[in-house]
């Protein structure tokens, strides 16, 4: 693996005297020209698409399809708008460089020719749903489209053009995607070469991915899009009149071009009459020169207002009654449990309130028919809407609680279906019925969690099973009343076609952060679909993350029949949320009743908690920090301007190098090497991917080859930082733990015949902690976060996050300085340490200080105990302190958590990551 960064060497390094032997620069990589001759760094040549796959492994996804996938999640922020932050950064801090470098073409390329400019269009209106037919091979269209959807791309952008007598539609590449029909294309025929019209249409991936999928002839294959047209103002009227003959009627655009006019010829208007005040804030947001908001941003916010709206109107958890544990549940439920308990019992075995039902009994010449509420179809025998459902409550809520008073309260009543079943056996099941709950959590330090929950909360008389390690498939499940497994074992078995959980047909089955299940192509979701159950729940804070197909993946693991099947969800839902106001206010109607009879969902304003205060320390650098960091910028800026030829990704890139060394900086103060950026090891190059990714990318593990969220509960995988480049998930590390290896667990691909071996990536080595940070300087930024831990250090409990490693080692020197005894927690810590540390930590009065890296901190954890949080620097992706923040704040907690943020004055930190902090 090639090395991120380098040093910049003079016009003549390639000959003797550069500093180095061959063999030197051969072996150490990290090198080019000797640090004495030039303080300036190269960036190497390297793209926001070719970093992934080397710094997790060659299996990660595409950069440019991560640079697109999950663009927005409902509680985050994206690669994409990494970058935003990265461009608005450097126009503020590197006014002299930027511009050349994001105005740049592909080094060598020609100069693009000249076009109208865009503030001398107008958008003259919007062709709404007009219908094209697929043409070509429905298997590339498919494929194509395919990449578009993965990639979250709500539309896809069409050249139009003229194709014979008929106007054609095409992919950005050139490849033929449709023909519009006879009425479309004869309207704009005469228009579509006219050099100073242009067209451009806007179509649903996933309506023509549904589309194909439907269809059995080519004829049918129909799909609908919108088309913008753009033109002169001075030829607004002309072309309305000419569409109008057509009987063509240009509407309101619902995607435009940043900074365009919008101008309808189509549009009455009087001149005593008042636009609404939505109208007039439409149209000024459009119409506003160089500061109208980007259409993809402006969708992500109407998407998230949308969801919230959504959440504020549900009102199935106002028609709720309460109601009581078993005996065996040794804690008694809160007023909101009881009510969950509740709702569950109504969607295991009913009655459902009839304002929830999605089948409504018909009237008059109907009568005896039932119609459903979504899809309207009418059938004489609805069926059946118990089996299941989703508890979506807010983190921190106890749903795990709701969960076992639910498994307690229906003990007898499983027993008797087993019965019943053995008595009475159907023929087209082949599996055994099992009176056990089946609980699916994602790594085992949450198995953990869950029996530390049934020692806490029941009598001990529930028979538990933990459905893991390589001993696994002799236990006997038939015994147990509830089996605790992972979502990666269930993965391992269902592979090897020898489950014995799939052998079972469970009386619950219940997915524990079900959001990990999202994305239907995953083994996950396949895996778990498979197994049978007589009902089936789903438990997620956040049944909704970034698109709505999210929670149609959880709709159809509970058999919500007939959205059993996601290409009804999207058919109801999804496709016709992105087509449209008219279209959007249809689908969210339908997503609300969905929620409203599937979901109950509760915000933790229920629980009443004391408030978290919050606080930002403005720190000011000393002036040999200052120093440092302005003469850190200038070599960076010198280093960018060797990159003016490059690529748009390729400069984004070079920028975001720079802006990690100045946010680093900001940490570490003088004790950050000068040429730091030479020392970087594969586990720095690795939390910078993570920091600047967000939560929501992929990686596989390198052992079983499964699909795991890079930024997953728990930390759902492990590396081996500065010497390894594998990835492997906790599921093939648990093996190796069980197996009496857990203290100091090496990289188990590694190991060969019991030796451990180290297979090096080029540039892999890193340094030491010694030799990355200076053992004397000062760090303005780590002294007020002591002065900030030492007060009230006898009667409070701290947690500390960085995102990275190395702030964690000069914290921890810091903190063995002073003398104030902590625990530490980072991602290369031991699973079954881990849960240890927290343990202690939880219980023990002796040490009150607990550091850890933010994504480790995020997921799966229970830190209760605490009252005051310290972010170390600002995020890139706020979800992941939010949720980090979230594990100190839950059920019970009877202090105010106290959050302190540290932001550096006159830095990165300043200009480009103080909006993200959640004040």
């Amino acid at each position: 693996m090639s090395s991120l960064k380098r040093l910049l060497n003079n016009d003549d390094g390639d000959e003797a005297g550069d500093g180095y032997t061959e063999d030197q620069s051969a072996r150490n990589g990290l090198y080019r020209g000797s640090l004495d001759q030039s303080d300036e760094p190269v960036l190497a040549e390297k793209s926001w698409g070719g970093l992934w796959g080397e710094i997790l492994n060659s299996d990660f996804p595409n950069g440019n399809e991560l640079l697109q996938m999950e663009n927005e999640d409902a509680n985050g922020t994206s690669i994409h708008n990494v970058e935003e932050g990265i461009e608005f950064w450097a126009n503020h801090e590197m006014p002299s460089m930027i511009d050349p470098l994001l105005d740049s073409q592909d080094s060598g390329s020609d100069p693009a020719p000249e076009e109208v400019p865009a503030n001398d269009l107008i958008c003259y209106g919007m062709l709404y749903r007009a219908a094209a037919r697929l043409a070509g091979n429905m298997i590339e269209l498919e494929m194509k489209l395919q990449n578009y959807d993965r990639r979250n791309n709500h539309w896809v952008t069409f050249d139009v053009r003229k194709k014979e007598d008929q106007i054609a539609l095409y992919f950005p590449d050139g490849l033929e995607f449709a023909i519009l029909n006879n009425h479309v294309g004869k309207g704009l025929i005469d228009l579509i070469d006219r050099p100073s019209l242009q067209f451009e249409a806007l179509g649903s991936p996933q309506g023509a991915i549904d589309t194909i999928g439907r269809v059995t002839k080519a004829n049918d294959a129909v799909v609908r899009v919108n088309i913008n047209v753009y033109g002169p103002r001075d030829s607004c009227t002309e072309i309305g009149r000419h569409l109008t003959s057509q009987k063509l009627y240009l509407q309101r655009p619902d995607k435009l071009r940043p900074g365009t006019t919008y101008d309808n010829p189509h549009y009455l208007a009087f001149a005593d009459m008042q636009i609404s005040n939505v109208q007039n804030q439409f149209d000024v947001g459009i119409n506003r020169p160089g500061g109208a908001p980007r259409p993809e941003d402006d969708a992500a916010e109407k998407f998230k207002e949308t969801i919230s709206n959504v959440y504020n109107s549900l009102t199935r958890g106002d028609n709720l009654n309460q109601v009581e544990g078993d005996r065996r549940l040794t804690t008694t439920l809160l007023p909101h449990q009881e009510e969950a308990l509740d709702f569950m019992l109504q969607r295991e075995d009913g009655p459902i309130p009839e304002a929830f039902r999605l089948w409504k009994p018909m009237d008059g010449e109907n009568k005896g028919w039932f119609r459903h509420e979504v899809t309207k179809g009418r059938n004489r025998t609805p069926a059946p809407e118990t089996g299941g459902g989703i508890l979506a409550d807010e983190m921190g809520m106890g749903k795990s609680l709701s969960t076992l008073a639910l498994i307690t309260k229906t003990l007898d009543d499983a027993a008797d279906w087993v019965e019943e079943k053995k008595a009475n056996p159907e023929p087209h099941i082949r599996q055994k019925p099992c009176r056990a709950t089946l609980v699916v959590v994602p790594s085992a330090i949450l198995i953990n969690e869950w029996f530390h929950e049934i020692e806490l909360h029941l009598d001990g008389t529930l028979k538990t099973l933990r459905y893991h390690g390589p001993k696994r498939k002799m236990l006997p499940l038939e015994d147990a009343d509830l089996v605790l497994t992972t979502y990666h074992t269930i993965v391992s078995d269902f592979g090897d076609k020898s489950s014995p959980l799939h052998a079972m047909e469970w009386y619950r089955v219940v997915l524990d952060e079900a959001h990990i299940i999202r994305r239907q192509v995953t083994t996950f979701f396949k895996a778990v679909k498979e197994l049978k159950a007589r009902s089936r729940w789903c438990l997620t804070g956040t049944p909704i993350q970034n698109k709505l197909d999210d929670i149609g993946s959880l709709f159809a693991f509970i058999y919500a029949i007939p959205f059993h099947n996601i290409a009804m969800f999207r058919r109801f839902v999804s496709t016709p949320f992105d087509e449209g106001t008219e279209r959007r206010e249809v689908a969210t109607k339908n997503l609300t009743l969905l929620l409203e009879s599937l979901c109950l969902r509760r915000s933790r304003e229920l629980l009443h908690l004391p408030e978290p205060r919050h606080t930002v320390k403005e720190i000011k650098f000393s002036p040999e920090e200052r120093e440092q960091y302005e003469q850190t910028k200038r070599m960076m800026n010198r280093a960018l301007r060797q990159k003016v030829g490059d690529s748009y990704s390729k400069s984004i890139f070079g920028m975001f190098q720079v802006q990690l060394q100045l946010r680093i900086l900001c940490n570490h103060g003088t004790y950050q090497h000068p040429f730091s950026w030479a020392k970087r090891s594969l586990q720095d190059e690795r939390e910078d991917a993570l920091i600047s990714m967000g939560g929501f990318g992929e990686v596989n593990c390198s052992a079983c080859r499964q699909s795991l969220p890079v930024l997953g509960p728990s930390n759902l995988y492990r590396t081996w930082g500065k010497s390894c480049p594998h990835v492997v998930c906790r599921e093939c590390l648990d093996e190796d733990e069980q197996a009496g290896n857990d203290t100091e667990i090496k990289c188990p691909l590694c190991t060969v015949n019991g030796v451990h071996t180290v297979v090096l990536p080029h540039s892999a080595v890193g340094p030491s902690d010694e030799s990355y940070l200076r053992s004397v300087g000062h760090s303005s930024k780590i002294t007020e976060l002591l002065k900030d831990v030492k007060e009230d250090l006898d009667t409070t409990k701290s947690i500390i996050f960085s995102c990275w490693t190395n702030t964690l080692n000069l914290i921890e020197r810091h903190l063995r300085l002073a003398e104030i005894d902590f625990y530490r927690i980072d991602g290369e810590s031991p699973l079954n340490r881990r849960q240890q540390i927290l343990d202690q930590f939880s219980t023990s009065s002796a040490v009150s200080v607990l550091i850890m890296t933010t994504g480790t901190g995020a997921f799966g954890l229970n830190l209760m105990t605490a009252n005051r949080v310290f972010i170390i620097e600002p995020q890139w992706n706020p979800s992941v302190e939010t949720q980090a923040i979230a594990r100190a704040i839950r059920m019970n907690q009877k202090n105010s958590v106290l959050v302190t943020r540290y932001i550096v004055e006159g830095t990165v930190e300043q200009v480009c990551c103080s909006d993200l902090f959640v004040l």
